[in-house]
């Protein structure tokens, strides 16, 4: 008989601790599991307002805007569909030619974001110095006249893919 109480309070006792575990899991996993509507990350970064985010994805804060009627003689650079993935044709025509007195456009038709960047890649001290078209999304463009260029060939690439360089020759 002695037993059978000591084993009853054994098994109380067991089933106590393992209930209390239980509660205290619970709240523990549940303050530390994410929220609906909550992000907290140390990568997170708040993003202006909408009004805002459009007007900067469009014209970057450093590139005047081009009137593209003063030009008559035009080249356009396509950024082609699919450029993102690595191997497929990236800038169309690759390399460009275009005299100084033309305005040089480039156009993104693919779906992800590009960028047109004078240099040779990220690694080059002179990236971005001459041209950097900011983030151009799905069919948005960007215009330089083909003076500001120089005379001569000039590299550039894309600042989120960087295996998707051309050239461009000015004459």
């Amino acid at each position: 008989m002695e037993y059978d109480k000591t084993d009853k309070r054994f098994f109380l006792s067991i089933m106590g601790l393992a209930a209390l575990t239980g509660v205290v899991t619970y709240f523990i996993f549940s303050a530390a599991s994410p929220h609906v509507g909550v992000q907290n990350s140390i990568y997170r970064l708040e993003l202006p307002p909408e009004s805002e985010a459009g007007a900067a994805t469009e014209t970057p804060a450093d590139t005047e805007v081009v009137d593209e009627s003063q030009f008559t003689n035009k080249v356009s650079i396509s950024i082609e569909a699919g450029a993102s993935t690595q191997g497929n044709p990236d800038y169309g025509p690759d390399p460009a030619t275009a005299t100084s007195d033309a305005l040089v456009t480039w156009v993104n038709e693919d779906t992800a974001p590009h960028s047109a960047t004078s240099g040779t890649g990220p690694a080059d001290p002179e990236s971005g110095k001459l041209f950097d078209s900011g983030l151009l999304t799905a069919n948005n463009k960007f215009s330089i006249p083909a003076e500001k260029l120089g005379q001569g060939e000039v590299s550039y690439y894309c600042t989120v893919h960087p295996y998707m360089v051309a050239k461009i020759t000015v004459s």
